[in-house]
């Protein structure tokens, strides 16, 4: 009776613990993959975001966080080496982001983050060697017309700060610019900037996505 006791004690004992492993496992996946990228992504395609549709959106549904932002392919260029990534514009004064880059900054200071000033990723700064207070060429999809013909649009930067989620790919394929900076490099206003929502639980995605397509259908 003894043994059989120890072998059902050890049995939930087990049991226990791989559940509770598994569990933290999921919720650091989820909070490493999904918690780095919006939830829900409103793009224009014509359709004017504005003030006021925000504003309906934030009325109608009170538990979720939105942010606009412009986001786009380009090319980094440093010492004759160069890559392609993505950059992302943000709004600088946003709690979201200050908290994001307080939380995995590095190197540098986030109030440094301002108009001409980027913050790349560490895998990034570790494949192009560079570190905080560098410049840097950023070259976009957008054509500017010039006697030469049509030539892609290029801005000089300086790197305000290193930051490291822990996530390779997110830290080797990702800069942040204000955004500002972002619809400049390019050619954009800011009636072309994405509404980016972000879920306190991010699996209730679709079902916020499917209440918000029928919103807009009623806006």
């Amino acid at each position: 009776s003894i043994f059989s006791f120890l072998g059902i004690m050890l049995g939930v004992a087990i049991l226990i613990i791989v559940m509770s492993v598994m569990n933290g496992f999921k919720t650091e996946l989820t909070n490493k993959i999904l918690g780095l990228n919006p939830h829900i992504v409103i793009q224009s395609n014509g359709f004017n975001i504005d003030d006021r549709y925000i504003s309906k959106i934030e009325n109608n549904f009170k538990d979720i966080s939105i942010s606009k932002t412009f986001s786009g392919e380009g090319i980094i260029i440093n010492n004759n080496q160069a890559k392609g990534i993505i950059f992302k514009g943000v709004n600088n004064e946003e709690k979201k982001i200050k908290e994001f880059l307080e939380n995995n900054i590095v190197s540098g200071d986030v109030k440094n983050f301002k108009n001409n000033n980027v913050f790349i990723g560490s895998e990034l700064a570790f494949n192009l060697n560079l570190n905080e207070g560098d410049r840097i060429n950023l070259m976009s999809s957008s054509f500017v017309a010039t006697p030469l013909g049509s030539l892609p649009k290029q801005e000089n930067f300086n790197v305000a700060g290193i930051f490291n989620t822990g996530f390779i790919e997110f830290d080797q394929n990702i800069i942040f610019l204000t955004t500002k900076d972002a619809l400049s490099i390019f050619d954009k206003d800011t009636k072309d900037q994405d509404l980016e929502i972000y879920l306190r639980d991010p699996l209730d995605a679709n079902l916020y996505k499917k209440k918000i397509e029928k919103f807009n259908q009623n806006y």
